[in-house]
């Protein structure tokens, strides 16, 4: 099964990371971009290309190899994708019923708008948080035990 292409995710080149880390404040340089050339985009598209950049470099962190790739980093892998999809199941349910009180009530609460970009970014942000915190777990264990 491991040498199936349709299952197997190649890893990106370490190198990938300093893209990624470019990805985070790029939004504010295309937007004073959009606004010299006088492209005016409304809340929601600002907030959508926000999220699209900042989802981009979340994924392209996550699928780039660590030092030592090996079937622990493998297992940390999956279970970030479970924890994450676990989150952005609950983060999504809390955004929908805000959305639904705004509606029933006369409070002026409603949310964010939730966009393809919007839960791309959730989501890759909370599996890059569970691959990070296990990583990091990981390393203070191994660190208690060397001593």
């Amino acid at each position: 099964m491991e040498n199936d292409k349709i299952i197997h995710v190649p890893l990106l080149n370490k190198r990938w990371n300093i893209f990624a880390y470019f990805l985070y404040p790029a939004p504010v340089f295309v937007l004073v971009i959009l606004f010299l050339l006088k492209i005016r985009l409304t809340g929601e598209g600002v907030a959508d290309l926000i999220y699209s950049f900042w989802a981009m470099g979340s994924i392209i962190m996550i699928l780039t190899a660590v030092d030592k790739e090996d079937e622990m980093i493998k297992h940390f892998r999956l279970q970030a994708f479970q924890t994450g999809f676990y989150w952005l199941v609950w983060g999504l349910g809390l955004l929908i019923v805000v959305h639904l009180l705004g509606n029933f009530t006369n409070e002026l609460i409603s949310g964010p708008k939730i966009s393809a970009p919007l839960v791309m970014f959730l989501l890759s942000t909370y599996v890059l948080g569970a691959l990070k915190y296990q990583i990091w777990k990981s390393n203070r264990i191994d660190e208690k035990h060397s001593k």
